[in-house]
């Protein structure tokens, strides 16, 4: 406005946060401030708040033009009548430390317990020793639908960021899976379809930024070398499938199809491995030797999308499969799941090899496999095997299946995800297929959970299947119970999260984090270098991360961000969310792959914990390292 203005502004007070008084201050306004705002001009109020819990804590504001909380201001002038405005905003609050989860789900149908094959579990949610206080959450949830618990977390489904073409993926195909699966058994809602088809556009839009010059993709776009066969045919028949739903350029998949076409063998039928393997495993240990899963992959996504069964790329795909002697599980189930598609004779012989390699309890099946391929791995494996018997004869493997289903729900992380990409995408996948072929039988469930100082009993019917029933646990550690009556099938979860102030060793990374302080007028600019190496005698990892949450108050000096970029080809893309900011590395090396950069105070914040970096390998999460930092004084420089 033209003319100053008087204004009142209070923070309500909270059960989250405390309103620390100032000096002078009198009773019962530590929350109240005012000031006369001059013409066309800003006022800056501070209001000193200690949280009390770690949340999103929602920040209450009222601000209002009065008069009496500024005499004299605008003196003379006719001011505008009484106005008022509020706004809530969150802010996040974390434990310092390291944040570390445990999860236990189960799948539990009636039927299984009349018949003897499954029985009722116990869970003990155990603390460590020493964890940052005030740290240790704990709940449990309940759905009649092995879905819902993804439903309810898409954008969200793994702890990791989302800066590549493979991993933007998350964010698109699930989504695929799940409205096809709730539009065929009736389920979808308005609501339910709106959330799925942004989540869907927004993932395809983002893809696009990843896609080459000549219809490929790969991790990082127009930045690689070539275009990557494996994303390629992921993005591929991931699109074609969304076509039913969302806009999507036929040209650019026809020109995505085409070269994907030009790299399969003429004599052998397999497919050429072209661009970096940001996973040297590529989910089940092909090398440059084997390119046969890699082959299954794809054969599998052009079938998919809507390629013939009997066009001669699929016959030629399914000679270089039929022709493989590997016996590994995961080359097995990929192998088995592409040539079931293509209703091929091999596909049961090769489903019986399969079978006859895995673990078999009264409750799962799962394949055991070699010590140096990761849980992912496992999981993709088994993942691939439900696809497979599914396609193949859903009616007389529906009994196996579910036992594999019960093991992969069994792995579930608290955000209804797995380990990383590929394998959440494989095993959502699976989970989609399986419950698509079930009979929908009524479903009338009571969920007794039992712990500590608590009894909550769920009741999962038809109408609430898709809802995630959430109840926090009052106390850490206790033992959960879970007791059922009724008829149906639900997923119980129980999860545990807490931090701690010191991470554990790595045997597969090396990190060394500095900090120093860069001088300036204002003594607010400080410098961080963190340097990592890998340990482990093959001496490179797959694609890595380094993610610095930086302390409380300051933010990086995006300059120095771009700058890295144009210095070391080895980190491919940066990205700050938040106070994170994600590093991705090709791979890391026995030399050190050093990231360094300035962070300037913003915001004056008192008693800060340590900043933490954390480094790991994003096929194998298992491989990190973490390390707590500290920044020089504020006044060094002085």
């Amino acid at each position: 406005m033209d003319q100053p203005l008087p204004v009142s502004l209070s923070l309500e007070p909270s059960p989250q946060y405390e309103i620390l008084k100032e000096a002078l201050q009198k009773e019962g306004e530590e929350g109240k401030r005012s000031a006369c705002v001059p013409p066309n001009d800003k006022a800056v109020l501070t209001v000193r708040i200690k949280p009390s819990e770690i949340a999103e804590v929602n920040i209450s504001v009222s601000a209002a033009v009065d008069q009496a909380s500024q005499p004299g201001c605008g003196d003379g002038q006719t001011l505008p009548p009484q106005r008022r405005d509020a706004l809530i905003k969150p802010i996040k609050v974390e434990a310092e430390g390291f944040l570390r989860e445990n999860s236990w789900s189960k799948y539990i149908c009636s039927k299984d317990f009349e018949t003897g094959e499954d029985s009722l579990e116990t869970w003990q949610l155990t603390l460590p020793s020493v964890l940052v206080k005030g740290s240790a959450r704990g709940w449990v949830t309940a759905v009649g639908d092995l879905l819902a618990l993804t439903l309810e977390n898409l954008g969200n489904l793994i702890r990791m960021p989302y800066g590549c073409g493979e991993q933007n993926m998350i964010n698109f195909a699930p989504n695929i899976f799940i409205l096809r699966y709730l539009d065929t058994t009736k389920q979808n809602t308005p609501q339910t379809r709106t959330k799925l088809l942004t989540f869907m556009k927004t993932g395809y839009r983002r893809e696009l930024l990843y896609r080459r010059h000549d219809g490929s993709y790969s991790a990082f776009g127009n930045v690689d070398d070539s275009g990557s066969t494996w994303l390629t045919a992921f993005v591929l028949k991931s699109f074609q499938q969304a076509r039913q739903y969302i806009q999507v350029d036929t040209d650019q998949l026809k020109e995505t199809t085409d070269w994907l076409l030009r790299l399969q063998g003429t004599q052998d039928g397999c497919f050429e491995s072209v661009g970096k393997l940001i996973n040297k495993q590529m989910q089940g240990g092909i090398n440059s030797g084997n390119e046969v899963s890699l082959t299954a992959y794809v054969m599998a996504a052009l079938l998919e999308a809507e390629t013939p069964k009997n066009d001669t790329i699929v016959s030629r795909a399914a000679l270089c499969l039929t022709n493989d002697t590997s016996t590994h599980p995961y080359a097995l189930a990929t192998k088995a799941y592409a040539l079931a598609l293509a209703s091929h004779p091999n596909a049961t012989s090769l489903l019986q090899k399969l079978l006859s390699q895995a673990a078999v309890t009264k409750n799962a099946m799962y394949w055991n496999l070699p010590k140096d391929n990761s849980r992912a791995v496992s999981l993709e494996t088994a993942g691939y095997a439900i696809l497979a018997l599914m396609t193949h004869d859903p009616k007389t493997n529906e009994e196996k299946a579910r036992k594999i289903v019960k093991w992969i729900t069994a792995q579930r992380n608290g955000q209804g995800g797995f380990y990383s990409t590929q394998d959440t995408v494989v095993a959502l996948q699976a989970l989609a297929t399986y419950e698509g072929h079930l009979h929908q039988e009524t479903l009338n469930v009571k969920a007794v959970v039992t712990a500590n100082n608590f009894t909550h009993t769920f009741t999962i019917t038809d109408n609430n299947k898709l809802l995630e029933q959430y109840q926090s646990l009052p106390t850490l550690p206790t033992t959960v119970s879970i007791n059922m009556t009724g008829q149906g099938c639900v997923v119980l979860q129980a999860v545990q999260r807490y931090n701690i102030p010191e991470p554990e060793p790595s045997d597969a990374f090396t990190l060394t984090v500095n900090t120093i302080t860069t001088p300036d007028k204002q003594c607010t600019t400080k410098r961080i270098t963190a340097c990592a190496a890998y340990r482990l005698p093959d001496q490179k990892s797959n694609m890595a991360v380094i993610e610095v949450d930086l302390i409380s108050g300051y933010i990086p000096e995006k300059q120095d961000l771009k700058q890295m970029l144009k210095l070391d080809p080895n980190i491919k893309r940066y990205e700050v969310d938040g106070s994170k900011i994600h590093f991705y590395m090709d791979e890391l090396l026995v030399e050190d792959t050093c990231v360094n950069f300035r962070v300037i105070r913003q915001v004056d914040v008192e008693d800060v914990k340590p900043g933490t970096v954390i480094v790991y390998d994003y096929y194998q999460p298992e491989f990190s390292i973490s390390k707590r930092y500290t920044l020089p004084p504020p006044e060094e420089c002085r």
